[in-house]
This record gives structure tokens, C-alpha cells and sequence, in this order.
């Protein structure tokens, strides 16, 4: 795929970017540890245009390490109304709110926290410099500042929307700072907004397509449109979402699986991505080790590593049927998160197509050797015996394309259900071979994961949304698939919410049913259209939820409209035991307290 000139320079940026990694707010440990690189400096970078461009596209880089990465979903997704922990997270705390003084928590989250603020940093270090630099063309200059001035107003949100009144700069900083300013969230915002409205005046509708993932006009009215909803501007986010939904080329993909496809990622659907590659030169870094971790494995940043999301939400399928091996067309599963039952139930698979569209339920055989067999009265396993009741009359031949693995949204007669092996974990049906597992068995009545049936731990539908089979091999874990931070859906739900907030009620149904109609199933679209009557701000989450699904919004959405602990109360049973209104912010690492002399009281509230 082709990208932002980010992916023709990217083994330059370590060269250049690296002479210019800047101390942030913590000045503590590992900040310049890295190997100098270069004998340019930050004295003589304004000299050369060329150079310069190189430090203008590293700004790009630490969104690189936020988006398509696994912390963004702990702290994003995970622990909402929407999904839970998995047998392999990291980091439950994060999941169930609890355990904070951890250390793998601590270090991910200040690890988070250090690249955010290196980010603006670098962004602050580029606006102060870009008008010394001797450009010939003074446009391509004042377009770099425009995306700049963007790139600065998305650090400034990430920043305050995860810890609220903390630390706010413009200017870049060259030593180390041992003190933190509490500035309130509402600066933060004046500066998104300053900044953006500076950027569209200069940026353009669109680039080459060697340019691919630059900051556009588009995409700075849409990240307008997102920070005046969360401000409540509903008149002006309204206003924006409508310009990018009317002004320009995108439009809803009318098939929801088409919109995730590998070979369809930068489709008419996608306002702004953070863009990756398939050339293993810019997904790997080589800054401190082999594995390409920028930080230690607790830090589990990987700045230049490719998206990740293939990986995470994937289960054990070859624990599960007997018919299975683990193989690239399936996935190599991490299980880091699995779906709420409330997920899951959001969706009508009959009328909508995002149900299938999102979550992967059938598996098929791929293995020609591990098939369960019976001989001379016994049951054997590539030549390994086990028990298994005589009651059952069991045999069973998988050949390759066999369903091995089926989950069903609903009940499923206990006569259909899947018979379990002695050591509770690969299952099959008595008479079909394959595994079958409802809701039931995933789910308890009340919404917790079914521990005591299967183990939550292996068992549940997967998101599609990441799905790659194009990538190198099984153990690959990181892609080509970009992340869409703006997509044209969304603009269709933040013009809806605005309208409803308006009293605008006509105008709103007119905008989630336009949207609604594009999700259906075909011949379903007067099905999906709602009534004023349906429409609230539940409809609102529940509908976001529906649509985007671990796309980073989650918890923000929750906490921007006081939702949070009421939704996972009700929807997490993992979280909802643990779960307190002072959650809405996140806590401040501790490592980042520790470095400023005077320390009292920079904690945010709930976390001392």
C-alpha cells in the first residue's frame, strides 16, 4: 500500500528524529536513552527544508503508538459497556478498575503518558522552528504548520480527555522539567479549537496517493465536529459533521464486511487514518531490540510497529475443536478482550447486517491430521487415548471445510449442545462432529462470562474488523490495516446527537436512519428505521456502539455524557463491582509524580 511520505522516509526519521527527542513532562528514565544517531542538531535542522520535512513527518509518528496498539484498547474499549478481559490480558486492572499501584499498570500507563507528551512536544518543537525554515514554497510551509496545528490539538485531546487538568504546553522543551502545571481542561480546549480553525484555512481536501494519511480540511472539520460534541457545541458540531457528510467524496460502503476487507482500506468510508505498511522496514524498530519494543515489555509500546488489532481479539480456536490448527487464515489469538453479552445483544442479526458483519462465529476444519477417531473401542487422538462415556456412540471424521466451531446468539437445545473432553476444553457435538456453543454457555443470566461451563478464556465470537490474511505469516503480529480515527459513519451519529440535543428531532432521525438504512440487511431498511419515540441518548451509545465497536471511543463516549459507571454497572458484571464516578479520569503514573520535587496532590482525585 502506498502512505504518507512518512513510509518513504521512515528509516530516515530514526535518524533525524531521534536528534531531536525532547524531554517531556517527566525528564525522567529512558527519555534519551536511545543512541544518538546523527551529527545534525536541533540548532541546524531550520538550515535544511529536507531535513526539516523529515522532522514535520516524525510528529506523525507517536500516533503510531496510540492507535492500533494495546493499550489504546485497555484504556478505550476494555472496562466499558462493551467489552471485558480475556485469558491473556495484561493488565486487568484496567479492565475492572482496580489494582492501580500495580506495576505493569504504572509502567503501561506511563509509557502512555510518555509518548502522548513527547508527541506535543515534538509538534510544539516544529511550529517553533517552521517559520526560520528557508522553504521555497511558501505554501508547502503553511500547509506543514496547518498539520501541525492539528497534530497539536489531537495530542491536547488524547491528553485532557484521559487525565483531565494536567499538564498543557505550546512550547517544546529542551531540558528537563521537574515541574507541572493543572491547567484546566477547558484551556485545553480553546487551544484544540484555536488550532484547528488556524489549520483548515491551509490544509486541502485531499492528497496524492503517495501522500495518503497527511491531516486534510476533512479531516480537521471532523476532529471540530467530535471536540464540539464532547464540548457540547451542538450547534457547531452539528455544522461540521454535515460539511464533511455534504462537501466531499465519502460515503457509506453499502456492504458493512467489505468496509473491513484487507484489500479495501482506504475506502470511501475513511476520513483521516493513522496509516501503516507491509514493508517490514517501517513496521519494525530497531531503537532498542529485536521484538521492536520502543519500551520494555511492560511498556508494551511499539512506535513504529504496524496494527495490532489482529491479534487481540482473537480466541484459541484450536483449543476449542479437534478439526483445528492454528494457521494464518485464522488468526494467532492473544485474547486479550472478549465481547459483553450486551455486545452481543445490541445487534439484530436479522435486520442488521453489522452482527456477522462484526463478529466472526463459524470456524472450519484446517487440520487433516488431528481428527478424533474410534478404534478397536477406544478413543484416540493422534494416538493418545481418552475416556469418553460409551452413552454417547461417538465417531467422528473431520475433513478440511467441515464447520469445526460454531457459536450461536441464541439458546440451542441442550440435545444440540457441545459434549466437552476430559480436560474441559475441546468439545464437540454427538452426532455432528463440531463444536457447537451458544450463549447460554458463554453467557450466565446475568451477563457474566459462563466460567463454570467453558472457560471464558477461550469462548466467544471475535471481531472481524481486523481480520489480515495478506500478512507474512502466522506469527506476525503486527499489519498493514490502517486505523480510522475519522470515519463518515460517525459524522452521521454526531449529527444526529447534536440534532436530538437541539430539539431538532426530524433532522436527527433523518441522520441515524440514513446510516441505520445503510447497516441493514437487504430488503430490511424499513426495519432499521427508528421513530422519535426511539430515539434518546441510550439509542445514541447504543447505536455508537453498534457501529464502532473498539475504534477508540468507547470510554470517552461514556464519560463525555456522564454515562460511565451507570452503563457498565449495568452491561460489565467483571467491572461493575469496582467501578466509581473518579474512574472517568485516569490515574497519572506515578513514575511522572515522582520526578517533580514537590509532588503534593497531582494525583487526580480517587487514586491516592
Amino acid at each position: 500500500m502506498t502512505t504518507i511520505k512518512m513510509t518513504n522516509i521512515m528509516h530516515r526519521i530514526k535518524i533525524y528524529f531521534l536528534a531531536f527527542m525532547l524531554l517531556s513532562l517527566s525528564a525522567c528514565k529512558g527519555f534519551l536513552e536511545e543512541e544518538y544517531l546523527s551529527g545534525i542538531n536541533s540548532a541546524s535542522i531550520d538550515d535544511s527544508p529536507e531535513a526539516f520535512e523529515t522532522l514535520t513527518n516524525s510528529a506523525y509518528v507517536t500516533l503510531r503508538a496510540w492507535y492500533g496498539k494495546e493499550n489504546v484498547w485497555d484504556l478505550t474499549e476494555s472496562g466499558t459497556d462493551l467489552y471485558t478481559y480475556g485469558l491473556d490480558n495484561r493488565s486487568i486492572g484496567f479492565n475492572i478498575y482496580s489494582s492501580f499501584t500495580n506495576a505493569e499498570e504504572q509502567e503501561r500507563m506511563g509509557a502512555t503518558w510518555r509518548e502522548l507528551y513527547r508527541g506535543l512536544n515534538t509538534v510544539n518543537l516544529v511550529l517553533d522552528r517552521i517559520d526560520n525554515v528557508p522553504y521555497e514554497d511558501v505554501s508547502v510551509r503553511d500547509q506543514r504548520k496547518a498539520e501541525m496545528k492539528f497534530l497539536r490539538a489531537h495530542y491536547l485531546w488524547l491528553i485532557t480527555e484521559i487525565w483531565g487538568d494536567v499538564h498543557f504546553a505550546t512550547e517544546p522543551t529542551e531540558v528537563a522539567l521537574r515541574t507541572a502545571n493543572r491547567t484546566p481542561r477547558a484551556t485545553f480546549y480553546e487551544q484544540i479549537f484555536k488550532d484547528l480553525n488556524e489549520a483548515k484555512a491551509y490544509l486541502p481536501a485531499s492528497y496524492p496517493d503517495n501522500e495518503y494519511g497527511r491531516v486534510t480540511l476533512p479531516a480537521a472539520e471532523a476532529f471540530l465536529a467530535r471536540a464540539h460534541l464532547y464540548r457540547e457545541n451542538y450547534d457547531s458540531a452539528s455544522y461540521y459533521a454535515n460539511r464533511v457528510i455534504n462537501n466531499y467524496n465519502f460515503g457509506l460502503e453499502d456492504d458493512w464486511e467489505k468496509l473491513f476487507a484487507i484489500n479495501n482500506i482506504q475506502n470511501q468510508e475513511a476520513v483521516w487514518a493513522v496509516n501503516y505498511s507491509d514493508d517490514l522496514l517501517y513496521t519494525k524498530s530497531n531503537l532498542t531490540d529485536p521484538n521492536g519494543n520502543f519500551y520494555n515489555a511492560n511498556g508494551l509500546i511499539q512506535r513504529e510497529g504496524g496494527n495490532q488489532g489482529h491479534v487481540m481479539y482473537e480466541i484459541r480456536y484450536e483449543n476449542l475443536s479437534w478439526g483445528m490448527v492454528r494457521d494464518k487464515q485464522n488468526g494467532r489469538g492473544f485474547q486479550r478482550w472478549m465481547p459483553t453479552k450486551f455486545l452481543i445483544d445490541l445487534y439484530d442479526e436479522e435486520i442488521d447486517e453489522r452482527f456477522y458483519g462484526s463478529f466472526k462465529n463459524v470456524w472450519y476444519c484446517n487440520s487433516t491430521a488431528a481428527r478424533p477417531r474410534w478404534v478397536g473401542g477406544k478413543y484416540y487422538i493422534d494416538g493418545v487415548e481418552y475416556a469418553i462415556p460409551d452413552s454417547l456412540n461417538f465417531k467422528v471424521m473431520f475433513a478440511v471445510g467441515d464447520t469445526a466451531i460454531y457459536f450461536s446468539k441464541k439458546p440451542v437445545p441442550e440435545s444440540e449442545k457441545a459434549r466437552f473432553s476430559p480436560d474441559n476444553i475441546r468439545a464437540w457435538h454427538p452426532t455432528k462432529g463440531y463444536a457447537i456453543v451458544d450463549i447460554n454457555d458463554m453467557y450466565n443470566p446475568d451477563g457474566s462470562p459462563n466460567d463454570d461451563v467453558i472457560n471464558r478464556q477461550f469462548y466467544f465470537p471475535i471481531t472481524k474488523r481486523y481480520e489480515d490474511t495478506t500478512r507474512l505469516d502466522l506469527t506476525t503480529a503486527t499489519t498493514k490495516r490502517d486505523v480510522v480515527v475519522f470515519r463518515i459513519s460517525e459524522m452521521y451519529l454526531i449529527a444526529a446527537e447534536a440534532e436530538m440535543m437541539r430539539g431538532n428531532t426530524t433532522d436527527a432521525l433523518n441522520a441515524i436512519n440514513t446510516l441505520r438504512e445503510a447497516r441493514s440487511i437487504e430488503g430490511k431498511e424499513a426495519e432499521m428505521r427508528i421513530t422519535a419515540s426511539e430515539l434518546n441518548i441510550d439509542f445514541i451509545l447504543d447505536e455508537r456502539g453498534r457501529e464502532l465497536a473498539t475504534e477508540n471511543q468507547r470510554f470517552f463516549d461514556l464519560t463525555r455524557t456522564g454515562k460511565l459507571v451507570e452503563r457498565v454497572k449495568a452491561h460489565n458484571p467483571d467491572a461493575a463491582p469496582f467501578i466509581q464516578e473518579y474512574h472517568k479520569l485516569r490515574f497519572i503514573p506515578q513514575n511522572q509524580i515522582d520526578a517533580m520535587p514537590d509532588n503534593t496532590g497531582y494525583q487526580n482525585p480517587g487514586y491516592n
